[in-house]
């Protein structure tokens, strides 16, 4: 059995695509609540700690818990802190996530380490993050390979890029998964999942609407987020305004917050607020606002509403049975800072391997 520790484990993404290639997550760290009752639900076999990660004693935990020889430790620290990476002052290093990370590495010694994070990783701060947690590893008899990998080359609905960054102890080898789809099938590659791929098969809402009833399917991706499901749950939506409902109306297939009339649109505003999702295409990079028209592209390709929590846990390849805890923007958060199940899967397919053949 491979075993993994996932720290900032979130509502389960990277953990459920790395069950899928048999690594089972044995401890998981997460602060917030519904994010940690989720998790729980959802992996009922893991031991979760709903600690601060800077109060937690990887090493007694282990012992206690009779936890020998973890293969994995994988996660993503949120951003805050990485400001502070550089500088010498012992204070910075207890209170920043990304050195707490480092002190589990250092107290659980894994064979692996998968670290992810915002695609820009490696130039936050001048560099100064990404080259520090490089030699860190290094010190600690980690080899290092990383590279920016986009969610939809794997198989996943949408546009995600995210830096990884695997240390893996100097008795092993690792390699990146390979490139399994591109925006045009090859003799070695499928074509794109798309978004109409990944949710036509959702009823349509009308305003402050939910439905339980599924249409047919249209994609095996349908058909593998059903998985024999026949009862349809958090698909639902807002209830707009008259004003928000005549602005999404006015936006055309493709368009944006630069085709509404100009007293409609913002004073201040990014080009892709008020945008429609086109089907034909795997979705951009969805975020935790991805329930709400005005945030970055989410607006349903042929509603006029925004997406619903089941559409954006579909795009990040959740299946219809995961449950989830808390209020709908609690899920939306949940949904939107996941790692995709599709990338989760093609690491862990490869760390599998890097594991079996040593």
């Amino acid at each position: 059995m491979v075993t993994s520790i996932d720290l900032f484990c979130g509502a389960g993404g990277l953990t459920l695509g790395l069950k899928k290639n048999d690594i089972k997550c044995v401890l998981a760290v997460e602060y917030k609540k519904d994010f940690a009752e989720t998790f729980c639900l959802n992996n009922s076999n893991s031991k979760i700690i709903t600690e601060d990660i800077s109060t937690v004693d990887f090493s007694k935990i282990l012992k206690e818990n009779n936890l020998k020889d973890i293969d994995l430790v994988c996660g993503g620290p949120p951003c805050q802190g990485f400001s502070t990476v550089g500088k010498k002052n012992a204070e910075d290093k207890r209170n920043s996530l990304f050195w707490q990370f480092l002190r589990a590495v250092d107290e659980v010694d894994p064979k692996i380490v998968l670290f992810e994070n915002v695609s820009g990783f490696k130039r936050l701060y001048k560099g100064v993050a990404y080259h520090t947690l490089v030699n860190e590893l290094k010190k600690k008899g980690y080899n290092i390979k990383s590279e920016i990998l986009d969610a939809a080359n794997f198989g996943a609905p949408q546009h995600r890029k995210r830096t990884i960054v695997i240390g893996f102890k100097k008795n092993l080898k690792f390699n990146f998964p390979k490139i399994t789809h591109t925006e045009t099938e090859t003799l070695i590659t499928k074509k794109f999942v798309t978004l109409k791929d990944a949710i036509s098969d959702l009823p349509k809402l009308d305003v402050n609407d939910s439905k339980n009833q599924y249409m047919e399917s249209n994609s095996e991706y349908q058909k593998l987020m059903r998985n024999g499901q026949n009862f349809l749950s958090e698909h639902n939506s807002s209830n707009y305004g008259k004003k928000m409902q005549n602005i999404m109306s006015l936006i055309p297939k493709d368009g944006s917050v630069n085709d509404l009339p100009k007293h409609l649109q913002p004073k201040n505003f990014f080009g892709n607020t008020y945008a429609r999702l086109n089907y034909e295409v795997p979705a951009p990079t969805i975020t935790r606002n991805f329930g709400t028209p005005s945030s970055s592209r989410c607006i349903h390709p042929d509603q006029n509403r925004a997406l619903s929590t089941r559409e954006g846990a579909r795009i990040q390849g959740f299946p219809d049975s995961y449950k989830f805890i808390g209020s709908k923007t609690s899920k939306n958060l949940q949904i939107g800072n996941a790692v995709p199940i599709a990338l989760g899967e093609a690491l862990g397919k490869e760390i599998y391997l890097t594991l079996k053949s040593y």
